[in-house]
């Protein structure tokens, strides 16, 4: 397990080596669910059973993981997706947690 979270942080780090890449990120944050939209559209059936914030997760990771292999700066990208999705898809979670604790 720990092999994998270092491969991940390794790329993330080639990802967002310099301004460009970080802008790439940033974008790519703010384009998750625009993104997923355009999936949705072409795969209506493969998709209809996946919440937003899941299907933003696996596009995000696959385009992170090998988006390099079609250009070197997607990964930057997918890396934003990345934080993006996994955020909004915890957010849910750790919203309900921190909800636990106000006041009656």
């Amino acid at each position: 397990m720990a092999e994998i979270f270092a491969g991940i942080t390794t790329k993330a780090q080639r990802a967002v080596r310099d301004a460009t890449g970080l802008i790439l990120a940033i974008i790519g944050a703010g384009s998750a669910a625009s993104v997923c939209e355009v999936i949705r559209s072409w795969f209506p059936e493969q998709t209809k059973t996946l919440s937003d914030e899941t299907l933003a997760a696996i596009v995000s990771f696959i385009i992170f993981n090998w988006g390099d292999r079609i250009h070197e700066r997607l990964s930057a990208f997918g890396f934003g997706m990345l934080l993006d999705s996994v955020g909004a898809l915890i957010g849910g979670y750790v919203a309900d947690l921190i909800k636990g604790l106000a006041k009656k």
